[in-house]
């Protein structure tokens, strides 16, 4: 659910806001796409704890992007998915995730500084700590100026005239949020935040998930090296980000660039209950990859540090390199008490081979670490290490 909660202010990539908007394209349509096949093999999950054996599954999926532009510069935009699923024999034509849209909206420039989108959109915001490809349906409103971009927004998470609640559809009563987006650049600096408001009118939800979330980020490079960081925040009873208490996060990253080599440092925190978004991280903790063990912020309030280093060998192929630690405090927000403590160590990496021009391979491989200071429910727990690996084609066209 979380991914369907955050659309709203979602349209800030890497310090900047990034929307359909920025494309040029003349009057008809184009057709871009990318596709992938992966094999996926994972043991001791469980870290020891049931009689899991190993796992090896292979899945796949294709999508086509569609734009359509008018004469005068206004445009559509959908993008379909095909068989997004394990491979299973025969696809069955009624599976959700067979045929699958999930970008459907219209964009209307007024003029050269402001555009209206509406419609069934997924964007990115901020640096990704909070929100990263996000999808949901709404209004914005995105005006550019020569340094800074504003998108003011209106979404909706809930419509009560397609509730299955009789009560919900007779007083129609809705879920949406409304806020403001915001980057500014200048010079090596970019800088930006969201302020949000979530309303929660659903009978069928008690207790209602209403509340302000927002978060602040920023970016800086010059020369051979850089700085980047985010906070969030989000009030109590925003399931999709926090628990029952106000959450709050943010890490801070430091690179270092030369020539071939570039190596970043991170560290951060998430605390009562806040969650990260699920493709902030790394490769076993975090990263949103099919070997991923736990999200950042998952199951307690969260540290960590993580050093990673990326060498390209030669223009077609790189290797890259993992090393995390995580400290996890229990929280009983999330009925999760102090006699669970644990801790993280993931080695991992990945190779990256471009085989012609749109095509590449790619292989993760994961080793993730558990400690367990204490015992959950008066039981003992093992800590037996989890691995993972998994490789992947990827084509775009």
């Amino acid at each position: 659910m979380k991914k369907l909660l955050a659309v709203g202010p979602a349209l800030l990539l890497a310090g900047s806001i990034a929307t359909a908007a920025d494309t040029d394209s003349e009057s008809g349509i184009t057709i871009t796409g990318d596709a992938r096949a992966r094999v996926i093999y994972k043991d001791a999950y469980d870290f020891g704890n049931s009689d899991d054996d190993a796992s090896i599954t292979m899945d796949s999926r294709v999508r086509f992007d569609v734009t359509g532009t008018a004469a005068g510069g206004a445009y559509v935009v959908g993008r379909i998915r095909l068989a997004e699923e394990k491979f299973n024999g025969e696809t069955s034509s009624s599976a959700d995730d067979n045929i699958y849209v999930d970008k459907a909206y219209i964009g209307i420039p007024f003029n050269d500084a402001f555009t209206l989108e509406a419609g069934k959109y997924r964007v990115s915001y901020g640096n990704g700590f909070m929100y990263d490809d996000i999808g949901l349906a709404g209004f914005r409103g995105i005006y550019n100026a020569e340094n800074y971009r504003l998108i003011p927004f209106f979404e909706v998470q809930s419509e009560g005239q397609e509730s299955d609640d009789e009560t919900d559809v007779a007083e129609d009563n809705d879920s949406y949020r409304f806020g403001l987006a915001g980057n500014y650049a200048m010079d090596d600096w970019n800088l930006g935040a969201v302020a949000a408001y979530q309303t929660d009118d659903r009978t069928a939800v008690d207790p209602a998930e209403e509340g302000f979330f927002g978060t602040l980020f920023g970016k800086w490079k010059q020369g051979q090296f850089g700085v980047e960081g985010e906070f969030s925040y989000a009030e109590s009873g925003l399931d999709d980000f926090t628990g029952t208490e106000d959450g709050y996060g943010g890490y801070i990253r430091g690179l270092w660039y030369k020539d071939a080599l570039t190596m970043s440092f991170d560290i951060g925190f998430t605390k009562d209950g806040f969650q990260a978004d699920e493709y902030y991280g790394f490769i076993m903790v975090g990263g949103d990859h099919p070997i991923t063990v736990d999200e950042i912020g998952d199951t307690g309030d969260w540290t960590w540090a993580g050093l990673t280093s990326t060498y390209a060998l030669t223009d077609a192929l790189s290797l890259t390199g993992n090393i995390v630690y995580v400290n996890i405090d229990g929280n009983e927000d999330i009925d999760v008490t102090d006699n669970r403590l644990a801790k993280y160590l993931e080695v991992s990496g990945a190779v990256k081979y471009a085989i012609s021009k749109g095509c590449t391979f790619s292989w993760y491989a994961g080793y993730l670490q558990p400690d367990y200071d204490g015992r959950l429910d008066g039981v003992g727990v093992e800590d037996d290490p989890a691995f993972g690996t998994y490789a992947k084609f990827d084509v775009e066209f």
